[in-house]
């Protein structure tokens, strides 16, 4: 063993304790170990930064900006509400959530799947009568499981696609080569959780109802003439069973209707008012067939991709003291439109046009993203806060987002462009078609997600190249011996050990060379093991560290370290036998 190698395994045996003893963030530990590697001459420097100039790099980035683009656009929620109906029980509820997620992460990278659907979720198990605990594992599960299926549903699919093009190994793989196995773990998981997965589960209260409520708004939306809402009930139109708002009243013609009936007829024009938190603007700007009823955000002149969500708070010396909203003129002085008046944390009952405001009155205001550094100084406010959280859906380009999601799984599959090429023209469209602004697809890549990829594809340079990847295969092999299919099986338990210790992009990267080695010790194709690593990356289940869906979850699910170790574990097991059965059968040794 040389010391480039033995420098090596001290540098990962101190990257394991830190990052497993969380003394240091695994992406700023990696970062670490690299430098390491550079300083002691173990890399050169274009082995220690060509990870950063990796294709699959920018694929990853790419997709960050077309998921934004998708939420920002609402091209999804209309889609997941009607896919997730009004299942009752435990069993056919898991499953109508499972298969639709499944189904979007094989397209959208699963980590903005799952932050879309945990606050439709929780409300969607409130209305069920379900502890969401029930629900939320299985949501970040069937992620998981469904970004395996393509060669772009998880950014460790994006990797491993970048590493085997770098290395030659096999033939090019086509978008939705994986599902072959994919889909099948996708059946697996929904019946593992329909027959037993449920019971292990806990039962919990949703963490949401122990918060503190926030301020109360008053939200008046108007029904679109012609719209998808007209002739409709209150029910039928699933108006009571909304997440950050609740129908306080309703005007139709000249009748006020305090306490709205289920039962009651949407007309054409009637406005709804709704009380609730200040998400429940973008809540209900989601909904088809209804718009706002102020009429300042229309005339609002600010392009739809720069708009966003303000709460100001009224100063004593402000111009607008003693005067109504009206009267203020409150979007020719600033720019921006008034939604809504809270005043002591409660709403105030009575047309929005006619507040009198005060001092301390607090307004949601929709005005251009400069607003708050234009206005921050102004002797009007006492305080100005952008609600970063809630996003103004703009459903008018949710067409043009699917349509050129569509057009660029077409163009991927047919060969007439190359995956990383594909992506940055997807990306490029996005911002250019307006579904979301350049300034938004810059804040939706995680910098942090970037430095730890391109860290970890140096150090499996360095495993490879110091020789310890064949020292690791030399090491499976001595318990599999010649049998390619025990040494598959030893090769997914350590990758997933890998996997639920660190993270599945440094998993995969530094499980890579390893199969690689063990295939041509054997001397048998080189596919099924890469290919496993594919597969035993992504499969973290038995941790909440192991993948980010899976500490997006914990919080709101309430979920203990035992409850993945529980719940997970015999999940894993049946899927590393699944694909220790299935891939030598589609990839041969």
């Amino acid at each position: 063993m040389g010391i480039d190698a033995i420098i090596t395994i001290v540098v990962m045996l101190g990257f394991f304790v830190v990052s497993i003893g969380g003394l240091i963030a695994v992406d700023y530990a990696l970062a670490l170990a690299m430098t390491t590697l550079l300083v002691f001459g173990v890399l050169s420097p274009a082995e220690a930064f060509g990870g950063f100039a990796n294709p699959a790099l920018f694929v990853i980035v790419s997709f960050y900006v077309v998921s934004a683009a998708l939420k920002e656009s609402g091209a999804l929620t209309v889609w997941v509400q009607r896919a997730l109906g009004r299942g009752t029980g435990i069993k056919r509820s898991t499953m109508r959530m499972m298969l639709p997620v499944a189904a979007i992460s094989g397209i959208v990278s699963n980590t903005p799947v799952v932050a879309m659907f945990i606050p439709q979720l929780q409300e969607w198990a409130r209305r069920c009568r379900i502890p969401a605990s029930k629900l939320l594992m299985p949501l970040s599960f069937a992620s998981i499981l469904g970004g395996m299926c393509t060669m772009i549903g998880t950014s460790t699919n994006i990797l491993l696609s970048g590493l085997m093009e770098q290395a030659q190994v096999g033939e090019s793989l086509n978008l939705f080569a994986p599902a072959i196995v994919g889909l099948p773990l996708v059946v697996l998981g929904v019946v593992y959780f329909v027959t037993l997965g449920h019971r292990l589960l806990p039962s919990r209260e949703d963490f949401a109802n122990t918060l503190v409520e926030a301020e109360k708004y008053a939200v008046a939306m108007r029904v679109e003439e012609g719209g998808p809402l007209v002739g409709k009930s209150i029910a039928e139109a699933g108006l009571r069973q909304l997440q950050y708002s609740f129908l306080s009243e309703m005007r139709s013609g000249d009748r006020l209707m305090p306490a709205v009936a289920p039962r009651e007829i949407l007309n054409a024009g009637d406005v709804l008012i709704f009380v609730g938190q200040p998400e429940s603007v973008s809540e209900l700007r989601q909904i088809r067939g209804l718009s706002p009823a102020e009429d300042q955000v229309a005339k609002l002149d600010v392009p739809h991709n720069n708009r966003a969500l303000i709460e100001a708070v009224i100063s004593p010396c402000s111009f607008l003291v003693g005067k109504t909203v009206k009267e203020s003129r409150f979007r020719t002085t600033y720019g921006g439109a008034i939604i809504s008046v809270s005043r002591g944390g409660e709403r105030l009952n009575q047309k929005n046009g006619s507040i009198e405001l005060r001092a301390g009155d607090t307004l949601l205001l929709e005005a251009a993203r400069g607003f708050v550094p234009r206005h921050r100084y102004s002797r009007d406010f006492l305080l100005l806060s952008r609600l970063d959280g809630a996003t103004i859906p703009n459903l008018s380009k949710a067409p043009i987002a699917l349509g050129l999601l569509l057009a660029f799984v077409v163009a991927v599959v047919s060969g007439v462009v190359s995956l990383s090429g594909g992506a940055l023209l997807l990306a490029g469209g996005m911002i250019a078609s307006g579904c979301l602004s350049a300034e938004s697809a810059q804040r939706s890549i995680d910098m942090r997600v970037v430095l730890a990829i391109g860290a970890s594809l140096s150090l499996g340079v360095a495993v490879y190249k110091t020789g310890l990847a064949a020292m690791a295969a030399n090491g499976l092999m001595a318990l599999g011996g010649s049998d390619p299919l025990v040494n598959l099986f030893l090769l997914y338990l350590a990758t997933v050990i890998v996997t639920e210790t660190i993270t599945n992009n440094a998993a995969a990267v530094l499980m890579f060379p390893i199969a690689l080695s063990i295939a041509s010790a054997l001397g048998v194709d080189a596919m099924p093991f890469v290919m496993t690593v594919l597969f035993g990356a992504s499969a973290s289940f038995s941790t909440p560290i192991g993948y980010q869906t899976n500490l997006m979850v914990q919080g709101p699910g309430g979920y203990s370290f035992a409850d993945y170790l529980r719940v997970g574990l015999p999940l894993t097991l049946l899927v590393g036998a699944a694909v220790v059965g299935l891939v030598p059968l589609v990839w041969a040794f």
